[in-house]
């Protein structure tokens, strides 16, 4: 189905279409099914996704700068080599997708299901985990500068040589984490050797 230049599109299935570098500014999809969809060095630019489909979909190598994925699923979905620029992916979930090399930029992952993701090596300096799901995530070698996990489901979490230097997060991480090798400012050691029932004496 082509895809119409409306401003708003509301339910609209776009499953299979093929849309490299297509560039988009300030439009709203809402309930938009994008699955196995060819979207490739996509840009857009204050675009707003409401509970959209991206099963299957390639964004590799695609910009988003001031854009809104709320709410939307993504499985199988490709995001290797893309660019997210204060943007949020709050409530979105993520499942097999293939993410790295990616490149941030203060994003909000708040309430996001990240559960199991691959996310070796990125750098998530300043950006928002607030509430996210990241049970046996991988982010060994992350650097976490300045992130705020607050509330964060952290079981099994790797985090071993992530760089947490200036990042929120809350006591039960230094217990539910692997964190071997991280580097972490004097009060986080404080706090990871409170968790672990130690006293310090400072």
């Amino acid at each position: 189905m082509p895809l119409e230049e409306s401003d708003n599109v509301v339910g609209e299935d776009y499953s299979d279409a093929r849309l490299p570098g297509k560039v988009w500014r300030q439009r709203t999809f809402t309930n938009c099914v994008f699955r196995d969809a060819d979207l490739t060095g996509m840009t857009t630019e204050s675009v707003v996704f409401d509970n959209c489909d991206f099963t299957g979909a390639d964004l590799g190598e695609s910009q988003h700068i001031g854009s809104a994925f709320r709410s939307c699923n993504f499985a199988r979905t490709s995001l290797w080599h893309s660019t997210f620029r204060n943007c949020t992916l709050m409530g979105s979930t993520f499942d097999g997708c293939r993410i790295r090399p990616l490149t941030l930029d203060e994003v909000d992952f708040s309430l996001t299901s990240l559960g199991g993701a691959d996310l070796r090596r990125i750098d998530f300096t300043s950006c928002r985990f607030r509430e996210a799901n990241l049970v046996r995530t991988d982010m060994r070698d992350a650097i976490l500068v300045s992130a705020d996990l607050s509330g964060a489901r952290t079981g099994g979490l790797k985090l071993d040589g992530a760089d947490l230097r200036g990042a929120r997060v809350d006591p039960g991480l230094w217990t539910s984490a692997v964190v071997a090798n991280a580097k972490i400012e004097l009060m986080q050691a404080v706090a990871y050797a409170s968790a672990h029932g130690l006293v310090v004496d400072l």
